[in-house]
C-alpha cells in the first residue's frame, strides 16, 4: 500500500483477494489433438496493475509515434495494412511467434525494454517502481499460494493482469527494434499478442532473415517460431 499512499490512491485501492487461477485450452493450434496446449489465467491481481497500465499506455504510444513500428491492436488495422500491400502477388509472408510470450518476459528484459524506451520519453524511477511491483504475483490453487519457479520477488507477467498485453507491447517494441535493422525494404508489423510479420518480394535465399531474426531474439531469452514463404497466414486477434 506504499505505492498508493503516495499516490494518495489509498482509500481507492483493495488488498487483492485470493482466487483460484485456471487454464484455457489453445484449440487454435497446430496439432492440438495430439499435442494440446494451454494458457494460465491468474484472477488475481494487483490494483496497482491499472496504475502501471496507464504508464505504459503512455510509454508505448511515444515510441510509436518516436519510432512509426505497428503495434496492430484491432483486426481492421491489420487489413488496411494489408490492402497498403503492393503487388500482393508478388510477396509472402513470414511469421514470427514468441512461444509462451506472457511467461517468458523476465525481470531483467523487462528492465532492458525500459531502457530502450527511456530515450523516447521520460520514465521516472517511480513509474519503473510501479511498472515492475505490478508484476509481482502469486497464483491460487485451494486457497494454497503459489509462485513462478525460478523467479526472483514473485516476479511474473501473468495473463489476465491489468497490464499485460501493455507489458508485451513494450517487450514487442524492443524486439522489433533488435529485429528491424537486419531487414532492408520489409514490412514489419507487430499485434498485441506479438505475432509479428513481414511482406516482401520473394527472394530464392529467404532462408536468411529467419537466422538474422533468430540472432536477434536469443539475447533476450525468448524462444520464438519462425515460418518462411507463405502465401496464407492465419492471423489471430
Amino acid at each position: 500500500m506504499i505505492i498508493a499512499e503516495k499516490l494518495e490512491l489509498a482509500d481507492r485501492i483493495e488488498a487483492s483477494a485470493p482466487r483460484d487461477s485456471f487454464i484455457t485450452l489453445k484449440d487454435h493450434k497446430p496439432d492440438f489433438i495430439n499435442n494440446p496446449t494451454c494458457r494460465l489465467i491468474n484472477p488475481c491481481k494487483s490494483e496497482i496493475g491499472i496504475i502501471s497500465k496507464n504508464i505504459l499506455d503512455r510509454i508505448n504510444h511515444k515510441i510509436t509515434q518516436a519510432t512509426k513500428v505497428n503495434l496492430w491492436k484491432c483486426t481492421k488495422e491489420t487489413i488496411e495494412w494489408f490492402k497498403d500491400i503492393p503487388e500482393k502477388e508478388k510477396h509472402a509472408f513470414i511469421t514470427f511467434d514468441v512461444c509462451d510470450f506472457y511467461p517468458s518476459i523476465s525481470e531483467d528484459l523487462l528492465l532492458k525494454a525500459l531502457n530502450y524506451a527511456s530515450r523516447f520519453t521520460t520514465i521516472t524511477q517511480q513509474d519503473r517502481h510501479i511498472i515492475t511491483h505490478a508484476k509481482k504475483s502469486l497464483l491460487y490453487h485451494q486457497n494454497s499460494p503459489w509462485t513462478k519457479k525460478n523467479a526472483n520477488n514473485m516476479f511474473d507477467v501473468t495473463m489476465g493482469s491489468y497490464d499485460g498485453a501493455e507489458t508485451c507491447e513494450l517487450i514487442g517494441a524492443y524486439m522489433l527494434s533488435l529485429i528491424a535493422p537486419k531487414f532492408k525494404k520489409m514490412k514489419l508489423v507487430c499485434t498485441e499478442t506479438m505475432a509479428s510479420q513481414f511482406a516482401r518480394p520473394l527472394q530464392k535465399k529467404l532462408k536468411k532473415p529467419s537466422k538474422k531474426s533468430a540472432k536477434c531474439s536469443n539475447p533476450m531469452a525468448l524462444k520464438s517460431q519462425s515460418k518462411l514463404t507463405k502465401r496464407s497466414s492465419t492471423f489471430l486477434m
